[in-house]
């Protein structure tokens, strides 16, 4: 998979989805790495696509 079919996998999945996907589930389902996820919404963004990669952040926040 090139990057522009993954990042019309994200768009997929980000749309069929009823809640926020974190960016490591999506690296996970997509083979890839967190960073590459980070990359290709920036890309996404870049081109005027509206996503949010608030929730790749989620994970790192501690929770006390």
């Amino acid at each position: 998979m090139n990057g522009t079919e993954r990042r019309e996998q994200i768009l997929s999945i980000l749309k069929n989805s009823e809640k926020p996907v974190p960016g490591v589930e999506l690296a996970r389902i997509l083979h890839v790495s967190r960073q590459v996820i980070v990359q290709d919404m920036a890309l996404l963004r870049a081109n005027g696509v509206a996503v949010s990669y608030t929730h790749l952040r989620a994970h790192e926040t501690s929770a006390h």
